[in-house]
């Protein structure tokens, strides 16, 4: 395949030679042993003010740090504004091969815009030693600088979680992916996905309404080239390279990596492939390793791919499949006029982690469904952490406040492991939905969703979920129910879910409704906008 060439309408005119021309000049005199291509193999951009990129670069030399010309070309191009204030490329795409200093553009970025343009910023790896090890880089640097130190107001490291806030109220989180990643932040300007080689579209769907709050959020990706065999995941990367190479608006997209064709044990490909040839990657860097690799098809194929940008590029994603619920048909259902005229029930449900190194941080969800004129109201009333003996507090708050027919908990949950004592301890004896029950609870859900008996307060933590929650089968008679995928947290689902089944259940005043028929899925053009829910739970959460 052929590199996409460097210009377009939207494109600086500047060419590949002028470029090269203007960082040999900087290579002369600063990087004398730097001999990698400076200039990426592929490239898509718009020309924007580079005011910030060049205040990026500024900070980092007064921090005795000299970013090498292509790190400086893109921190330039990431940092482009637009003449109306916003950003350029509101979505960028680095594509670069292993050990080139990638980390140093993320950290440079994370300081300036904490504390240049006071933002909220999530960065977030599929292993935690890359997230620790960029926490760890970025804090060294803060702390070697006193005028930096004085907005210093705290700084953690430990259970999968760096920080570093300040007196302004920015701040940092360096995480693994995961649903809770952007817990304790409402708002986020930047996201940053590194080893973006392993990004599903749960990972992207955790941080959703935390971006979707923001002025003018930003999405950066960073990676090394996918390896499907390696990579199961990959294709969320490659439709982002698929975009930039088509030259979308909006995307600033660079790929450096060796031409096809390249023999894996030359030299000379591997200096053109790494831009940082010379001083991070060497020869004799990268020959040793290719004789650790070389020794099966597997390793040399991977040798390609992670120090020579020769990725093997999935062409087609799985499948997709219509939401469940048409999110068009779940907006017309927002209702905030709601009146109660019956009885109400609770649900509790919590994240399905069980390290122990998260239970301190482990999500919960309280909601409730409550009888109204139209049928039935369901309403998320917590979201957030708690140990379970406060979790039960909050559910003795919400039963004491309204009386419910019911605090339902899934039987099979880790809710129910964690929750059954507290709750008994005050008097609460919770119901359960059992495994036979499950496929009555969602289908009665959905069929409600359907006949347009149910309303909801449009809270914006649910619809996300909907746009790519699915269903699993349950039993032996073609049940079904909704399925929890790894780093997927449908908690807030489950409990809208389990408390419409309770307060059908049990209450005994209602008329018992008819058995639910199938459920037939439809699609979505378009999602729901969030909407400002209604208190129907007057406990003080």
């Amino acid at each position: 395949m052929e590199a996409p060439s460097l210009g377009s309408s939207a494109v600086s005119s500047t060419t590949s030679e002028d470029v090269d021309e203007i960082f040999a000049e900087i290579i002369a005199a600063e990087w004398p042993k730097l001999t990698g291509r400076q200039t990426p193999w592929a490239q898509s951009f718009t020309v924007g003010d580079s005011a910030h990129g060049e205040k990026v670069v500024k900070l980092a030399r007064r921090m005795k740090v000299r970013p090498m010309p292509w790190q400086t070309w893109s921190i330039e191009h990431i940092m482009a504004k637009d003449p109306d204030g916003t950003w350029t490329h509101p979505e960028c795409c680095l594509i670069v091969p292993r050990q080139n200093g990638k980390s140093l553009i993320l950290s440079l970025l994370v300081i300036y815009r904490m504390f240049v343009l006071g933002e909220n910023i999530i960065f977030s790896a599929q292993q935690w030693e890359t997230a620790k090890s960029l926490w760890k880089r970025t804090w060294n640097l803060v702390r070697s600088q006193p005028d930096l130190m004085a907005f210093h107001e705290s700084h953690t490291c430990s259970q999968g979680r760096g920080t570093i806030v300040l007196t302004t109220g920015a701040q940092v989180v360096f995480t693994t992916r995961s649903p809770n990643a952007g817990r304790g932040l409402d708002v986020v300007d930047l996201t940053i996905y590194d080893e973006a080689y392993d990004l599903d579209l749960a990972d992207l769907a955790a941080l959703s309404p935390t971006q979707m709050a923001a002025k003018d959020p930003q999405k950066i990706y960073t990676s090394s080239a996918v390896n499907v065999d390696q990579h199961p995941n990959g294709m969320q990367l490659a439709s982002v390279r698929a975009r930039g190479q088509e030259r979308e608006e909006g995307l600033f997209y660079a790929e450096w990596r060796s031409p096809d064709g390249s023999a894996m044990d030359d030299p000379e490909s591997w200096r053109v492939g790494n831009p940082s040839y010379g001083v991070i990657q060497t020869e004799a860097k990268l020959g040793a390793e290719w004789r650790t690799f070389r020794k099966t098809e597997a390793g040399r194929k991977s040798f390609g791919c992670e120090y020579m940008g020769l990725g093997d590029w999935p062409t087609d994603g799985p499948e997709e499949l219509p939401p469940v619920i048409d999110p068009d048909a779940w907006g017309d259902l927002r209702d905030l006029t709601a009146v109660a005229t019956g009885a109400s029930c609770l649900a509790v449900e919590c994240e399905p982690i069980r390290d122990p190194a998260m239970r301190k941080s482990r999500r919960w969800t309280i909601g409730a469904a409550v009888r109204t004129a139209t049928g039935k109201h369901v309403q998320i009333g917590y979201r957030g952490p708690g140990s379970p003996t406060e979790i039960a507090a909050k559910v003795a708050a919400a039963v004491a406040a309204n009386d419910p027919v019911a605090v339902v908990l899934d039987d099979k949950s880790i809710a129910k492991d964690l929750l059954t004592k507290p709750l008994t301890d005050l008097e609460i004896e919770p119901e359960f939905v059992k495994s036979g029950q499950l496929s009555e609870a969602t289908n009665g859900f959905l069929q409600a969703v359907d006949n347009q008996t149910l309303t909801h307060d449009g809270d914006p933590r649910v619809a996300p979920l909907l746009e790519h929650a699915q269903l699993r089968d349950v039993g032996q008679s073609g049940g079904a129910a909704w399925e929890r995928l790894k780093n997927d947290d449908i908690s807030p689902l489950i409990v809208l879910t389990n408390a419409a089944w309770g307060l059908d259940k049990f209450d005994v005043a209602a008329d018992a409704p008819p058995p639910a028929p199938e459920h037939v899925p439809t699609s979505a053009d378009s999602a729901s906008g969030p909407g400002e829910g209604i208190d129907f739970m007057t406990a003080n959460f």
